[in-house]
């Protein structure tokens, strides 16, 4: 199994709704993958109208804001299927973007959609440090993965 460490509230919204996460890379890898919520809060992902939307579903028992300490970081959070990655076509909307700037920078930058199924977000969160790119957890965690997965 392989992971992708992703910021909050990003990493939340893949087990309510988000079904694409918006890349730079193309990847080979297909199936399941561990979703990591990295210790950074994206402000772009807080302020976003549908991660927005999502927090304030009325069957949802939140009255307090979405903000980086109400939410798992540093530790995976749940298991997802991912079976597609694609360049942007102008399709998987509305999660799916077709460019944006990254942390502050200028550029703006081609996206790639990684489509996601099956979210199964996690009770317990594990614990663990994360990486940039897709990474291999180490064996511990995935001993645990398989066991609350399974």
């Amino acid at each position: 199994m392989k992971a992708l460490t992703m910021q909050q509230p990003w990493a939340w919204a893949i087990f309510h709704g988000k079904n694409i996460e918006n890349r730079t890379q193309l990847w080979t890898y297909r199936g399941p993958l561990a979703i990591h919520a990295g210790a950074r809060w994206s402000d772009r992902g807080g302020e976003s109208p549908l991660v927005q939307r999502v927090w304030r579903d009325p069957h949802a028992d939140r009255d307090f804001a979405l903000t980086a300490d109400v939410l798992d970081a540093g530790a995976i959070i749940g298991v997802v299927e991912l079976v597609d990655c694609h360049p942007d076509a102008g399709c998987c909307q509305p999660w799916g973007e077709q460019s944006y700037v990254e942390h502050g920078g200028r550029e703006r930058r081609r996206i790639t959609h990684l489509v996601c199924e099956n979210p199964q977000p996690l009770c317990d969160p594990i614990p663990c440090k994360g990486a940039l790119g897709l990474w291999t957890p180490p064996a511990d965690v995935l001993d645990r993965l398989q066991e609350v997965t399974a």
